[in-house]
């Protein structure tokens, strides 16, 4: 019910404005006491004004480019210290294998070490326990010596007395046989044991060289493997300084890339601020489009014939047909609304625009301005429907205000005038000074 209610309000203000509207323009040109001139003037104002805040979004804009290019600077060189501290990273896990390898080389260096003295210690023990068996030998070996000496001097005493007591008491010849083999065995018995005496004390002798030798054998290959722990420990320690030489490394690139982020984010946070003050000049930008919107609705003529809503052309030669800006929100320039459609094929720079429907010219501009819509046409194809071409070559504006235009008439030709980053025709259609969509209409096409 309330929603009815509304609906039929705004009708009615809608009905009540025409209504003024038709009686103010039809009583003598003037719309609530203003001319048609004083509508153009305030119309041209606001268009100047709208001029002068898009020149600062431009400005904007730039400030906002160098400032991103600022940023994008700044994080190519982040990215290059993030390469530097990965190169360190890797450089210090590197090192952290070869310190493990150097550890483990010298686990193993004093495991052996170990092994070697306990070795040495071994055969220490065990030259001692020869040693007490080699003066074992040398005690009886003496004895032996002092004995043989002894039977030595006994015999050369008593010369060859002995061999004739032998034959002398011997009782018979059996018995004399026995006793030389008797004195016989003996002999041999005295070479044996001085040659086993002999063999004894070379025996001896060959056990304390063969001590010796793998004594001063094993002193030399603990001092082999001791120097070359020394060596390793060594390179251990040089490992060590280089390890902390490059945590510090590693430490220096973070607190870069720390100050490399505290400098992206306070650019950002400047790219932020003025996107924020580029949107709210785009609002005040809409505002004042809105403003001229309303003057061009009042300055419509509503005494003419309504509009069928039937019959419009395409404004351009029917190869040139696409839409590069849609109407309505459009991401372009930071975001913004967009009062019509943007057409820009390639090749479409000079290319004839023409008028969609019959009706007369309310605004023809020349302006080679690098703001607003530059060179522009305006034509009231009556019942409150006009029409919009805008960014149109300097100098080629072909019709004046005022002047009545057919269908099909050359109004003038495309081209980049005013605030445009190319050659395009940008087309609108109002109804009541209220911006529609152009591609709700059908077009015929040439």
């Amino acid at each position: 019910m309330k929603k009815s209610i509304m609906r039929n309000l705004k009708k009615a203000a809608v009905l009540l404005i025409v209504v003024c509207l038709s009686l103010s323009l039809a009583g003598g040109g003037e719309v609530w006491g203003r001319t048609a001139e004083q509508i153009d003037a305030q119309i041209a104002d606001a268009e100047k004004r709208a001029e002068e805040l898009e020149q600062k979004n431009r400005e904007l804009q730039e400030s906002i480019k160098k400032v991103q290019g600022d940023a994008g600077q700044l994080e190519y060189l982040r990215s290059l210290v993030q390469q530097s501290m990965e190169g360190v990273q890797a450089r210090i896990a590197a090192l952290d294998e070869v310190i493990w390898l150097q550890q483990e080389a010298i686990a193993g260096k004093i495991a052996e070490i170990e092994n070697l003295e306990a070795r040495i210690e071994y055969a220490e023990a065990e030259i001692e326990v020869r040693y007490m068996k080699i003066e074992v030998h040398s005690l009886i070996n003496e004895e032996n010596k002092a004995k043989f000496a002894e039977h030595v001097k006994n015999n050369y005493m008593s010369g060859n007395q002995g061999y004739i007591d032998i034959f002398m008491n011997a009782t018979d010849f059996f018995d004399m046989i026995v006793r030389a083999d008797v004195m016989r065995k003996a002999g041999e018995r005295n070479t044996e044991f001085m040659e086993n005496l002999l063999e004894a004390m070379a025996e001896q002798e060959r056990m304390i060289e063969e001590q010796e030798e793998l004594k001063k054998q094993l002193a030399a290959d603990k001092l082999n493997v001791e120097q070359e722990k020394a060596q390793l420990e060594e390179d251990l320690a040089a490992l060590y300084v280089n390890m902390a030489n490059l945590d510090a490394e590693k430490a220096e690139r973070q607190q870069e890339l720390l100050g490399y982020a505290a400098d992206i984010a306070e650019l950002q946070s400047s790219i932020n601020s003025m996107w924020s003050q580029h949107r709210a000049t785009a609002a005040e930008i809409e505002a004042i489009e809105r403003e001229v919107e309303d003057l061009i609705r009042a300055r419509i003529n509503l005494d003419r014939p309504d509009y069928s809503g039937a019959g419009f052309r395409w404004p351009l030669e029917s190869r040139f047909r696409m839409i590069t800006d849609t109407f309505g929100w459009t991401s372009s320039f930071g975001g913004r609304q967009h009062y019509g459609i943007d057409i820009g094929n390639s090749g479409i720079r000079d290319s004839n625009i023409y008028a969609i429907q019959s009706g007369t010219v309310i605004k023809a501009v020349e302006s080679n301005s690098r703001s607003g819509y530059g060179s522009q046409v305006i034509i009231d194809h009556g019942g409150g429907v006009t029409s919009l071409y805008a960014h149109m070559v300097y100098g080629s504006v072909a019709v004046s205000e005022g002047q009545t235009v057919t269908k099909h008439d050359i109004i003038g030709r495309v081209g980049s005038t005013g605030f445009s980053t190319g050659p395009h025709l940008h087309f609108g259609i109002y109804v009541n000074g209220s911006a529609v969509n152009p591609l709700n209409y059908t077009f015929e096409y040439y």
